[in-house]
This record gives structure tokens, sequence and C-alpha cells, in this order.
């Protein structure tokens, strides 16, 4: 389990509120400062939206 406290933006924040509990989505996860466990959700590189 990630602890995700920062988006690369509010899009992409608003849109994974959006998402049903459960659902599987491709994120790319840079971890912030040296703290364990601590994460920034990131759009994977040519990807315009994480619903069809």
């Amino acid at each position: 389990m990630f602890q995700v406290v920062e988006y690369e933006d509010d899009a992409l924040r608003e849109e994974l509120a959006t998402l049903p509990a459960g659902k599987l989505v491709e994120l790319q996860l840079d971890r912030i400062g040296g703290r364990a466990n601590v994460w920034q959700a990131r759009r994977p590189a040519n990807v315009a939206s994480l619903t069809p």
C-alpha cells in the first residue's frame, strides 16, 4: 500500500477521486523526500486519461 500525498496536478487528483473503489489504474509514483512510503502520483508517459 502506498500513501499518496501529492499529485502531478489538480486534474489528476480529481480524476482519481471520481474512480470507483477497487478500480485498477497505472500510475507513476515518485518518492517524496527521505520519508518512507510517501509518494507523488503522476500519469504514465503518453496517457491522457485513466478512464476509457
